[in-house]
């Protein structure tokens, strides 16, 4: 059950109730069983938690290995998607037959050059050897997204459902409650920065009455600056007490999108020509961003069912941050590029963008939720018995990393926002519900997604705890196991198997320093040498700014302490 607010809609003792809260007791009751099953074991059977531990680790190795390679994956996607001009390939779009010949053409070049055969590892190392492996690789890339392309736009035409870029608007809505002007400010300047005409930009900053005096100062100012920018400049306050909702961000700009509504059907521009992009008061546009969504929506297939989503880079402070702030920052970064080149598992997260057809069709946002964004995914889906799914862009939206006015307000501000992502678990009675019995959904797909987010909920609670800890239980509890060959071999075997792991934190060093924005000028030469260390510190910075948050959170939904929405304060550092 997704609802974040009691009700007395459902009595007690019903069979409704009783279902509803089994279901949001489950995640929890999953994490901490699985925690504490290995200290039950320890005195009775040691010898199955030490191989059970042993399997685990090696799991662990072999799912770090297969992460870096998904990551530079996702690092060659970045690199070519920051390359392309879209604003061209927009334009080229306008005769999509002549543009298609012209993709088959330049995709008839690489079949002569036999780069096909790097579909095949042995080829990809070959040729990797021969000509560099950057260059291999991002020729493979090249070879593989023409690929997808040419059976796109044939799709399309055969379907009939071509669109023309020039009729595309972009609406924006800005959620804000308790940020300042200087963090709004760069956000907006960065919608004018970008590339898109502005004209077909529609803007909507969507205020809290809960703080209105400031946010209505803070709206003057910016309508003064930025009002005549774009194509419309509307500002919206949300009512701070509606029955039925939960206050956050999902309640804002649903009612915001309500009113915008009104003024789209009086414009009588077609649903399907308008993508929204929800944005949070901190996120800062890449220029390109709006020319890859066009393009990106204009050449795919059944547009209007799907959500797309740009990576969260948190760039815009990452030199003022600390170390864990860096780390845990980044790390999400590599998670969402990871997962963006396995669009099968990706999901809506903070910024994300749909058609408006899509949010109408869903009454938008949902208002009883603290985490709209995931959840939106789920109720997309839903919506259109599983014909829906997500689709990356590789293009960022800067984000700010937590900073807090001391060490101890970062660290506690990190945990609640960790604590508020995980409450994400609340998607998984949310899917059995709603999504788990529709027939109309491929049987496979339905238990796939539902494997899929008790796993990710799962191992986000337990695995940092269970790499660190759980090791150590059979031979700290069971004197009688401390002396066996095995206890003796046990931590000599688990520390091989992680150090191979830590292959995945060098991938990470590697990209973080690819990606990272120059080092401003106030910081000297020694804070590149933090950025580098950050690293050392995963493991505690894993398990107390991370897995407990998460389990933390299951444990809430497990007893039905419902969370509440938590804004990240914005601490700008001058």
């Amino acid at each position: 059950m997704q609802q974040t607010v009691k009700t007395n809609t459902v009595s007690f003792l019903s069979w409704e109730h009783i279902y509803n809260r089994s279901l949001e007791i489950f995640p929890g009751a999953l994490a901490w069983s699985a925690l504490l099953l290995p200290i039950i074991l320890s005195f009775p059977a040691p010898y199955v938690v030490a191989y059970f531990i042993i399997c685990y680790d090696l799991w662990w190795l072999l799912r770090s290995l297969n992460m870096t390679r998904y990551l530079f994956r996702a690092h060659f996607y970045v690199q070519k998607t920051l390359d392309t001009n879209w604003k061209k390939k927009c334009e080229d779009t306008k005769d999509l037959q002549l543009y298609l010949k012209n993709l088959e053409v330049q995709y008839e070049q690489l079949k002569k050059k036999n780069l096909f055969l790097d579909l095949f590892f042995p080829f990809i190392i070959f040729n990797s050897i021969k000509k560099g492996y950057p260059s291999a690789y991002k020729i493979y890339i090249e070879y593989k997204n023409l690929r997808e392309e040419i059976k796109n736009i044939k799709k399309l035409l055969k379907q009939k459902e071509t669109k023309n870029w020039n009729d595309i608007y972009h609406v924006v809505i800005l959620a804000t409650y308790k940020e300042g002007i200087d963090t709004l400010r760069p956000s907006l300047q960065a919608l004018e920065d970008s590339h898109y005409p502005k004209d077909k930009i529609l803007f909507v900053l969507a205020l809290e009455e809960r703080d209105k005096v400031r946010a209505e100062k803070n709206a003057a100012i910016l309508k003064k600056e930025f009002g005549d920018k774009f194509g419309l400049f509307l500002v919206t306050v949300h009512p701070k007490d509606i029955p039925g909702e939960v206050k956050g961000k999902g309640s804002n700009i649903t009612f915001a999108a309500r009113k915008l509504k009104k003024i789209i059907d009086g414009k009588k521009i077609d649903y399907e020509n308008i993508i929204v992009t929800s944005l949070d008061a901190d996120h800062r546009v890449h220029p390109k961003y709006f020319y890859r969504l066009t393009y990106k929506y204009i050449t795919t297939p059944k547009r209007t069912k799907i959500s797309f989503q740009p990576l969260p880079f948190f760039h815009n402070n990452i030199w003022d941050a600390p170390a864990s702030s860096r780390l845990l920052s980044q790390s999400c970064s590599f998670w969402f590029m990871i997962e963006s080149t396995r669009p099968h598992r990706l999901r809506n997260f903070s910024a994300h963008a749909q058609s408006f057809k899509a949010l109408v069709d869903t009454d938008f946002w949902s208002t009883t939720t603290i985490v709209e964004d995931g959840h939106q995914f789920w109720r997309t889906f839903a919506r259109y018995d599983g014909d829906h799914k997500a689709l990356p862009l590789f293009v960022p939206i800067y984000q700010d990393a937590v900073l807090g006015k001391t060490y101890l307000q970062t660290y506690k501000n990190q945990y609640l926002q960790h604590r508020r992502w995980a409450w994400g678990v609340t998607d998984i009675p949310y899917y059995i519900k709603n999504c788990l019995n529709n027939r109309k959904i491929s049987l496979g797909r339905r238990i796939f997604y539902l494997l899929k987010m008790i796993e990710g909920s799962f191992s986000w609670a337990t695995a940092p705890l269970f790499l660190t800890l759980t090791g150590w239980m059979p031979i700290l509890l069971n004197p009688s196991f401390r002396f066996t060959v095995l206890a003796h071999n046990l931590p000599r075997t688990c520390s091989f198997l992680l150090t191979f792991a830590l292959i995945g934190l060098l991938a990470n060093l590697y990209i973080s320093l690819a990606l990272i924005p120059r080092r401003p000028s106030k910081y000297s030469p020694r804070r590149t040498l933090g950025v580098m260390f950050q690293w050392i510190w995963a493991p505690p910075v894993s398990i107390f700014l991370s897995a407990i948050p998460a389990l933390d959170a299951e444990t809430r939904l497990m007893l039905g302490k419902y969370l509440e929405f938590w804004t990240t304060p914005k601490v700008i550092k001058k």
